[in-house]
């Protein structure tokens, strides 16, 4: 049965499929996204595969569709969503598929083109208009004549050669516009090349004009310049190029400047409107796209995705077939082999597609069923490392065990709730954001764990409740443990007091801490020692059911000598040494009380239990807590049994560290001759079973492990473990420590924000005030102690699972199944080049 205890049993099986039915076949397969197909052809280049012509056909299909995305992106044209799953471009269908497509590109290419040469004519209109409506103030009235030094045809001549109007004393006038961010070196360039000669001046104001290749603004300068004689003119030109500055004539006089620009002001509005027009046309061509480009590119890269799976297989031409290994899931095969039977009867082919089951010695994949709910958990795991086929899943414990483990740290009902919010936003919106399709990394991670952040808010809002902080505040539920039995001159001399528990008392608080703690003086010492107590009970618990599960492993892999030789030893290591610290601190608790009429058990004989465990290590023997006690146990027997417990565990470590290699060595001399009998049959009676003889071979190998090998593998386990055992349960007071550091942050904030700046002030301002200081409390709130805090509190949880509890069972070396699903590939970014294809204009390889 396929759950996420354990991963989904596979088999790998060969298809045959005949050539007309593939198409369909893998179409339908890819919808089902239930079939891991295995390249039979691993030695084959990507330009030597059968079908590499119509997966460059899509190919090319597909850059088309991307252009147009590009186009629709740059003109915000927005994309439809597709309301249906469209299927496969078929064979038959490609080339009229292919020619729409080209239309389109061709028809947007062709307005693109139209509308940059437009917009290089309106550029190019609207310098001139700027330059003339700018540099011609600086001209005035003057009207600039060509009487040179030398004859009228001289100076004609060499104006008409230069290009520019040329004044008496053979002036030479350039005028033109030059980018803004370049404007300062020209002109110093200028400077340089004429010694300081050029005349130079520039349009106070700036033009901003759109470039027609990248649409972009650009910012631009008008300019004049007036030299004297013609190689200087001929230096200035170069630098005009250098800097890519467009010049332009200026009319002699000002009656014809006046009337150039009247003409180009009319040209200008006549090219806007032409410009306008034309986007018009381009933008309506984009929106009719849009309805289609979703659908298009769904049929595309479906498509292309079954011929790159065709080109897995192997091409029969004899059977006229072709024949590829899958992995399916036994769930699916029988969904499998109706899909095959339908597609080939749909044909009507006289040899069907059918698929046979394959014994293989091959590690096979792991597939977990998940669904929306449990993805995330399984996430979590699986960034870890896949686990081993059929091996205990752990993401099925962590459904509970990381909630419960983070809202140990993150134990506060106020801030659990705004957890809950954010959680049941997602969930409740999740189809529309699904749909939005974003492409932000950082949102996309916290959506995909929409349901963990729900749980994480629905169990610290339950450990809230439990340590009584609601945004650092207790509630009162009913009345309290404790009896005021202080004076009111006594409570008005201090804000808290000390509670002693051996004064008067009620019934005990049964709705967690109880609220008059907050006023205590040694409230933080209570919280640090309840909180620590508790991380060191939840975190052995938590050890001992990872190993617990290690039993589970062992059984259903059959490795019944590991129950004995590891998975006894370990959980007596463990239990006999740190449980029996669990059991001691719950004998303190309920043994020992202020209110005792025994004096030896009363709280100041209750001995230190980090004491006992020392002395309990070191085989000493443990002092009274004071003076007045008789005995530093709990009970007389104590340090026997824990001398006979630590014995035990002691005795563990060897059947640990030699138990596994001694049993393996024998059982592997044994293996081996066996092997080694059934090779020399194998060879002498079937000399052409390959197949079975490598896999004989790999037997071999396997067992012809030296001891010393199996020994240090050995040894660096146990090692691992007895210290590990140790470290592990003190990583588990990180419970203590963040949880005590957040209450104390959430008051810290309260105190020193929300209580001391606005909630002491009484008056009108008072209320305003307090508007806007909780908008700052509020702030620091979400930032600091629900996002920050709760990161760190996520991380230390991961972390506690990752090493602390999944080291116990888990050995995560499996790889993942990774089906030949269209959902899969349509959620993925499609690749931008093919290999085997070369880009557009040239052929295939």
């Amino acid at each position: 049965m396929g759950c996420m205890l354990r991963s989904d049993v596979m088999s790998l099986c060969d298809m045959y499929i005949q050539p007309e039915a593939a198409f369909d076949v893998l179409s339908h397969l890819g919808e089902m996204g239930c079939v891991q197909f295995i390249d039979m052809n691993p030695d084959l280049q990507a330009f030597q595969r059968s079908f590499i012509l119509e997966v460059c056909r899509f190919a090319e299909m597909e850059r088309k569709l991307r252009f147009m995305e590009s186009e629709m992106k740059q003109n915000d044209v927005p994309i439809h969503e597709q309301k249906t799953d469209p299927k496969a471009v078929p064979l038959q269908e490609m080339a009229q598929f292919e020619n729409i497509l080209e239309k389109w590109e061709n028809d947007i290419q062709e307005m693109n083109l139209n509308e940059m040469h437009l917009m290089k004519n309106y550029l190019e209109l609207s310098e001139l208009y700027y330059v003339l409506s700018n540099i011609g103030p600086l001209l005035g009235d003057a009207e600039i004549r060509r009487e040179t030094l030398f004859s009228k045809k001289a100076a004609a001549a060499s104006a008409a050669a230069a290009g520019d109007i040329g004044t008496g004393g053979r002036l030479i006038v350039t005028t033109g516009v030059v980018d803004r961010a370049k404007c300062y070196a020209f002109e110093m360039m200028l400077f340089r090349i004429s010694h300081g000669i050029i005349y130079y001046r520039q349009a106070p104001d700036d033009a901003i004009l759109m470039d027609p290749n990248t649409r972009k603004e650009l910012r631009k300068v008008a300019f004049v310049a007036v030299c004297q004689g013609e190689e200087l003119a001929a230096r200035m030109t170069k630098v005009c190029t250098g800097f890519r500055v467009n010049t332009y004539p200026c009319p002699n006089t000002f009656l014809e400047r006046q009337d150039l620009m009247t003409k180009l002001e009319a040209r200008i509005n006549d090219m806007d409107q032409v410009l306008s027009k034309t986007s018009y046309l381009r933008c309506k061509a984009l929106r009719a796209v849009s309805r289609q480009w979703r659908v298009w590119v769904a049929q595309v890269r479906k498509a292309k995705a079954i011929y790159h799976t065709m080109n897995l297989f192997n091409v029969d031409i004899t059977r006229k077939c072709l024949i590829g290994q899958c992995w399916v899931p036994d769930l699916d095969l029988e969904q499998v082999n109706k899909t095959l039977s339908k597609c080939s009867e749909a044909l009507q082919s006289n040899v069907p597609s059918f698929m046979s089951k394959v014994d293989t010695n091959d590690m096979h994949p792991t597939y977990h069923r998940v669904n929306k709910f449990t993805r995330g958990f399984q996430a979590l795991i699986n960034a870890y490392g896949d686990s081993t086929y059929r091996e205990l899943n752990p993401g099925l414990y962590t459904l509970v065990t990381f909630p419960f483990l983070f809202a140990m740290m993150f134990g506060d009902a106020g801030h659990g709730l705004i957890l809950v919010a954010c959680g049941v936003w997602m969930v409740k919106k999740e189809q529309e954001f699904i749909a939005m399709r974003s492409t932000n990394e950082i949102w996309c991670i916290f959506f995909g764990g929409r349901y963990v952040i729900l749980l994480l808010g629905l169990f610290s809002m339950c450990t809230g409740f439990f340590y009584n902080d609601w945004f650092a505040k207790p509630i009162v539920l009913q009345k309290s443990y404790w009896i005021n039995t202080f004076s009111v001159e006594e409570l008005s001399k201090s804000e808290n007091v000390d509670l002693d528990p051996a004064g008067e008392t009620r019934s005990p608080y049964p709705w967690g801490k109880d609220p008059v703690w907050a006023l205590a003086k040694n409230k933080i010492m209570y919280e640090n020692s309840t909180k620590m107590k508790l991380s060191i009970i939840v975190g052995v618990i938590h050890m001992i059911f990872g190993i617990i599960l290690s039993f589970f492993n062992h059984r259903f892999f059959k490795n019944y000598s590991s129950i004995f030789l590891q998975f006894i030893p370990e959980l007596l290591f463990l239990t006999l040494l740190f449980f029996w610290l669990v059991v001691m601190i719950y004998l303190k608790w309920f043994w020992y009380s202020a209110k005792s009429p025994d004096p030896e058990l009363g709280t100041s004989c209750a001995p230190q239990i980090l004491i006992l465990f020392i002395d309990m290590a070191l085989l000493s023997e443990t002092k009274p807590a004071s003076e007045g006690c008789k005995f530093g146990y709990m009970f007389a027997e104590q340090r026997f049994v824990q001398n006979i417990l630590l014995l035990v565990s002691v005795m563990c470590v060897p059947l640990l560290l030699f138990g596994t290699p001694i049993y393996k060595n024998r059982l592997y001399k044994t293996k081996k001759k066996e092997t080694e009998d059934q090779l020399e049959y194998l060879r002498s009676n079937h000399p052409n079973d390959k197949k079975e003889e490598e896999h004989l071979e790999e037997e071999l190998a396997k067992y012809s492990a030296p001891f010393s090998e199996l020994m240090i593998h050995q040894a660096v386990h146990t090692i691992e473990f007895v210290l590990s055992t140790i470290s592990h349960t003190a990583s588990y007071l990180r419970l203590w420590a963040l949880s005590l550091a957040h209450a104390q942050l959430s008051e810290m904030l309260w105190v020193m924000i929300l209580s001391k700046l606005a909630l002491h002030d009484h008056t009108v301002y008072g209320a305003v005030k307090l508007f806007f200081i909780f908008a700052v409390w509020a702030a620091f709130t979400v930032s600091i102690l629900v996002v920050m805090e709760g990161l760190s509190a996520f991380l230390h949880t991961l972390r506690l699972h990752w090493v602390e509890f999944m080291s116990k069972f888990y050995a995560g070396g499996g790889w993942p199944f990774r089906p030949f699903s269209f959902k899969i590939i349509l959620a993925s970014e499609g690749d931008k080049t093919e290999a085997g294809c070369k880009t557009r204009g040239k052929s295939l390889l």
